[in-house]
């Protein structure tokens, strides 16, 4: 199944929903970083709960999701766009830990239960937006949802998954479904018993069901319309070698001369998506030239 996002409603327009497979993505992270099994459980859901938050949040610009918990792991970064990109990193990307008491990967404590979730919805104009919440569990869905639940001012049910075997992620994705005020106690009961009843989002990815399929079985019983066609979901940096370069600009002549002399190049690492960027020698002479 190829990666991709799609937006729904109800008919009786009680629920809204967003829904995202996120695989290659979030293969692409666990490569690029070299994420142990319980750093790449944690940033893949990271990164699915942004590519599914941004087109909730705002139609356009950009919106960082940080993790602050007291676990091991460190904060998690996350920068994602409406459109279905995301970049995201973990400070501690090695970090192991046993599985839980469910067999699965212990994310809840690797975060950790204490902390904060911080969201900038950045809409492209104007200032950029800050909202703060406490961390719920460091599971990250339960968190996106505090989140929503908090600035939102309505309920909202988040669901992202992430299964890894040995040879990398074989499933990602989730949705989020937001309650909108005509909703009853039975909205919500059934979908909760569709999610139970149908297995997690992983499962039914693995069975190779499409993203359509998948929205109908855990929206099973609602009359569901989609909203414009599927969009490609995809890892995606903004960093460049001519950015690393204005960046270094920043620095005085002598600075740059000796940045020249002493290492004979300049180098520079993305955080997001750990690639390196280099000036040679040459290039760091010419910019120090250029500055006066």
């Amino acid at each position: 199944m190829e990666d991709g996002l799609l937006k729904a409603i109800s008919a009786d327009g009680t629920i809204r929903a967003v829904i995202a497979t996120t695989t290659g993505l979030v293969e692409s992270a666990r490569k690029r970083h070299n994420l142990s099994f319980t750093a790449a459980a944690a940033l893949g859901r990271a990164l699915t709960g942004g590519v599914l938050l941004a087109p909730v949040v705002a139609r356009e610009g950009q919106v960082l999701l940080k993790f602050h918990g007291n676990g091991p792991l460190g904060k998690i970064f996350v920068d994602a766009s409406p459109h279905g990109t995301a970049r995201g990193y973990v400070e501690n990307p090695q970090l192991e830990l046993p599985l839980n008491s469910l067999g699965n990967f212990d994310v809840g404590t690797a975060v950790g239960n204490t902390g904060y979730l911080h969201v900038t919805v950045d809409h492209g104009f104007g200032r950029p937006h800050t909202s703060t919440v406490e961390l719920a569990s460091g599971e990250i869905g339960e968190d996106i949802n505090r989140y929503l639940v908090t600035s939102e001012q309505a309920g909202s049910i988040v669901v992202v998954g992430c299964h890894l075997t040995r040879k990398g992620v074989e499933a990602a994705g989730g949705l989020i479904i937001q309650l909108l005020p005509d909703h009853t106690e039975e909205t919500i009961c059934k979908i909760e018993n569709n999610i139970t009843t149908f297995g997690t989002f992983t499962f039914l990815m693995r069975r190779g069901m499409t993203l359509e399929a998948i929205l109908h079985r855990i929206l099973n019983g609602f009359d569901v319309r989609t909203l414009g066609e599927v969009k490609p979901t995809k890892f995606a940096c903004k960093c460049t070698n001519e950015r690393f370069i204005e960046a270094l600009k920043i620095f005085g002549k002598e600075d740059l001369l000796s940045m020249a002399e002493e290492d004979g190049q300049a180098e520079g690492r993305c955080h997001f998506c750990n690639e390196f960027y280099y000036v040679n020698k040459e290039g760091l002479l010419d910019l120090a030239k250029g500055s006066g």
